[in-house]
């Protein structure tokens, strides 16, 4: 005769509805505290941008030259890739750091000339083909591109204001009742 085992079948718990709700209710919060700081300070949110990026190259650089000092006191070997490769990305963290307010406002007017030229373009299209949509369009367009130049980012600041829409908009799909 066979011997059967009897094995216990353990409930599982259900899961927990309020932490679930807590992790949609994250994204849209973090959608929108970004929005709000691209549509008031895009500027500053490009600085910091920058010194992210310094940071993590200075951080990469310093990594591999403590590499390379490592697998020579170890190995007596010498890679000269990490000497070359820690030096160079530290370099070029530091200049990042050093020149983050002149990288936003080289950023800051080249967004603006682009912006100025697709304006000046849509203009004289419009003009030609006596197109009042995209003679207006062109207007905007100039617009935005001197504003980007002589006050602020306005690209960022329309990022900025599409997320504090698209938070808004998940905040109010979240407090909807599901059928």
């Amino acid at each position: 005769m066979k011997e059967v085992k009897a094995t216990l079948i353990k409930p599982q718990k259900p899961k927990d509805k309020n932490n679930d709700n807590n992790m949609k209710i994250l994204g849209p919060i973090i959608m929108l505290i970004l929005g709000i700081i691209l549509l008031t300070n895009s500027s500053k949110a490009v600085i910091i941008v920058c010194y992210v990026i310094g940071i993590v190259f200075l951080v990469i650089g310093i990594y591999n030259l403590l590499l390379f000092y490592k697998t020579k006191k170890e190995y007596n070997y010498e890679d000269n890739n990490k000497l070359v490769f820690g030096s160079s990305t530290m370099f070029i963290g530091i200049i990042i750091l050093l020149l983050s307010s002149a990288i936003e406002t080289f950023l800051r007017y080249i967004i603006g000339i682009i912006l100025i030229y697709n304006g000046v373009r849509n203009f004289v299209v419009s003009l030609k083909e006596k197109n009042y949509i995209t003679l207006i369009i062109g207007v905007i367009l100039i617009g935005m591109g001197l504003y980007t130049i002589f006050a602020q980012n306005i690209i960022l600041e329309i990022i900025g204001a599409l997320f504090i829409i698209s938070s808004i908009i998940d905040f109010i799909s979240l407090l909807r009742p599901k059928k």
